[in-house]
């Protein structure tokens, strides 16, 4: 067994003036950080966040983003997918509101190496951002998700790809089921209904030649035994995105949907018996286009809208449906692919781990503001090993606000906003294009 143990004190001075006070009582934990079988289940004390998608080899790696409100450790397993094989272990520790990274490669470089990460303290998050060779790819890890996982935003056309990995960390065997839509309707899964999926493993399942020419192909998982943590990847031959599973929600905010030069997609998906009516809100520097365009989406379908034909980069938008859908957006660019699931509520208090500056690459934080007619202010929040600063941001109704953080000194980012709103981060350059969510924080910031 490897083992690795990296302290990195992480600042804990005082917060500059700019920012808002912290809570004199501990934090509750983030938001469905405990919750009950069948779940995925965390001690009430610590958070476990899993993250299926690390990887790191000769031409790509993996760095891990922790966060945490409060001085906690955070230790890190990879299990092994050969039988007796001990797992790779790690741990760091971040002290205060603070921030650190861990590159995979400093612990395991073999390859696809899904692991989870576990908290003695919270609130906390993580991230993971993978680097490389056509490779630009990050998101946020889950430390919670829902019986049923949907993937909206796939596709299997000429020269993509698109493979399912289901990670199964536990020491319990699991059973999943797959199922699928797309554009020409419910797919025949009838081989991966009862899909094994071993203790302390993990399998993909290549939609790339099982499901050919779907433009438009919808992935679902459902936990018949056991419970699972299953990712998506997408890609071209030069840049790929890895995303998280989501639940269904009557209301999604994005904000960010689309930046300058490339073509956005929004895709909703009715996993639904009955028809769905949906009003879609886009947001521009210029303001709000309310009800940019409404749609029925049939049931088990999903819909795929274009936005280009829409001014304004860069480009948010909110989907309100009448009953419950799933959506992500999905953005290409030239040499450039990046996917991202919604944001199915408003927060006041974000955390962003692992967002920070990459060599020859532009990093921004997006700030989305739907929920107040009123502007609103928001501290953002450098957390780095050199203490903790931050900048006070105005956020109007109805605007994307891009918080450029590309030379600043940060392992990760903290907002707090005097109301609720959405949060997210980009990262664009040689490697590619990336979209990631942002992590709630369950307290409302005082």
């Amino acid at each position: 067994m490897r083992r690795l143990l990296i302290l990195l004190v992480v600042g804990a001075a005082a917060a500059g003036a700019f920012l808002l006070p912290a809570p004199e009582s501990p934090p509750e934990p983030l938001t469905g950080l405990v919750i009950e079988p069948p779940g995925l289940s965390s001690p009430e004390d610590a958070g476990i966040w899993y993250c299926p998608w690390a990887q790191s080899d000769a031409f790509r790696d993996s760095v891990f983003g922790v966060a945490s409100l409060q001085e906690a450790t955070a230790t890190f397993t990879f299990p092994v997918a050969i039988p007796g094989e001990p797992e790779d272990t790690a741990a760091v520790d971040v002290l205060g509101r603070g921030a650190a990274t861990l590159a995979l490669s400093r612990v395991a470089q073999r390859g696809d190496s899904p692991g989870f990460v576990e908290f003695t303290a919270g609130p906390a998050a993580v991230s993971v951002t993978i680097m490389g060779e056509a490779v630009l790819a990050a998101d946020a890890c889950v430390s919670s998700g829902p019986t049923t996982w949907h993937f909206p935003g796939g596709s299997t056309m000429a020269g993509e790809h698109l493979t399912l990995r289901i990670f199964n960390p536990f020491p319990d065997p699991a059973k999943v089921t797959v199922t699928g839509v797309s554009d020409i309707g419910v797919e025949a899964l009838a081989d991966l209904e009862n899909l094994p999926v071993g203790a302390g493993s993990w399998r993909d399942v290549d939609f790339t030649s099982l499901l050919r020419q779907r433009q438009n192909l919808v992935i679902t998982v459902v936990a018949a035994e056991g419970v699972v943590v299953p990712a998506m990847l997408f890609g071209t031959e030069f840049d790929e995105d890895w995303w998280p599973g989501v639940g269904e929600a009557t209301e999604w905010e994005f904000p960010i949907a689309r930046v300058q030069d490339t073509t956005a997609f929004l895709v909703v998906h009715n996993p639904g018996l009955e028809a769905v009516e949906v009003a879609v809100d886009l947001f521009t520097p210029e303001g709000p286009i309310l009800e940019a365009f409404t749609a029925t989406v049939a049931p088990e379908s999903p819909a795929r809208f274009d936005l280009s034909q829409y001014p304004g980069d860069p480009l948010a938008a909110r989907v309100v449906a009448s009953g419950p859908v799933t959506a992500a957006v999905v953005a290409l660019g030239e040499e450039e692919v990046a996917v991202m699931p919604g944001a199915p509520a408003a927060a006041s208090t974000w955390l962003l781990p692992g967002l920070r500056r990459l060599p020859l690459h532009a990093t921004s934080l997006w700030l989305l503001n739907t929920a107040s007619e009123e502007a609103i202010t928001a501290t953002v929040s450098a957390l780095s090993t050199s203490g903790t600063s931050g900048q006070t941001v105005v956020v109007p109704p109805g605007v994307p606000v891009q918080v450029d953080v590309t030379v600043l000194d940060a392992q990760g980012f903290l907002v707090e906003a005097s109301s609720p709103l959405t949060v997210a981060w980009t990262a664009r350059g040689p490697a590619g294009l990336a979209f990631s969510a942002a992590s709630p924080v369950a307290f409302e910031a005082e």
